[in-house]
């Protein structure tokens, strides 16, 4: 499993790849000192290279790259990660200056997501997919790429989209202590669009108490627009832990909120 070289830094900028005479669309998910991350759909071949036009400010960078993974989802090809040929200092500055202004926790938790599920395991690998039941060997590294949460009030509005709002009640009320425990997840605090190329396709529930470390309890599935991306989930009254919610939005990865309860 590969151990990225440099840190990532998220980030969501429409961009074009130009291979030839061809100028296709896509998103830049996170980029680095050596790599980017991009949605798009078209499948290029892997190691093949091509230019990325990114925009900066008044100015358009243009970066040299080559094609090293392609991400499947399901049976179609949906991204693809490549790595930077020589970029220039005009890029590095650009990076700098995203760095600088990412607001969203530079922690990194050890996690490692399925390729055919896009499953979130922390700490470890699974033998199994605990929801596509797909073997250990679906899974790659991508420690520090599902964004966290630091301080929710200084997000700006992209993030704010994103990561998961989790509100905690009592079935029967705050005044009976012995009620079952609700939990309803909205995504997010500006709810996020349910459009075909950007949207939430799943909320997942995991777990922690004194026997369990993140273990993933429940998946709700979205996948129409005429839903919101809201869940909600009940838990027994006995109940007392660490609940940790990751939103899959198609566009733009991984975002992960916790709470107690």
């Amino acid at each position: 499993m590969e151990k990225r070289s440099y840190d990532r830094i998220p980030a969501s900028l429409k961009i074009k790849l130009c291979l030839d005479n061809d100028i296709n669309t896509g998103t830049l998910v996170n980029l680095s000192r050596s790599g980017m991350l991009i949605n798009t759909k078209v499948c290029f071949p892997l190691k093949s290279q091509f230019d990325i036009l990114l925009p900066s400010g008044d100015d358009i960078l243009k970066i040299p790259v080559k094609v090293s993974r392609l991400l499947k989802k399901g049976n179609a090809y949906d991204g693809i990660g490549v790595e930077l040929l020589d970029p220039s200092s005009r890029y590095f500055e650009f990076l700098a200056s995203q760095s600088k202004n990412s607001t969203i926790n530079d922690r990194k938790i050890k996690t490692y997501v399925c390729t055919v599920c896009n499953h979130i395991a922390f700490g470890q690998v699974p033998i199994v997919c605990p929801f596509c039941n797909g073997s250990i060997d679906n899974f790659y590294d991508n420690t520090g790429e599902v964004n966290t949460l630091s301080d929710f009030k200084s997000l700006a509005d992209f993030e704010k989209k994103h990561f998961p709002v989790i509100n905690v009640a009592r079935g029967g009320g705050p005044e009976q202590a012995e009620a079952p425990i609700d939990v309803h997840v909205t995504v997010g605090e500006i709810q996020h669009k349910m459009d075909i190329d950007d949207r939430i396709t799943f909320i997942d529930f995991y777990f922690n108490d004194l026997r369990l470390n993140k273990k993933c309890l429940a998946r709700v599935n979205l996948n129409c627009h005429i839903v919101n991306p809201d869940a909600t989930i009940r838990f027994h009254e006995t109940a007392s832990g660490t609940l940790t919610v990751v939103s899959n939005c198609n566009a733009h990865g991984s975002w992960m909120a916790e709470t107690n309860i």
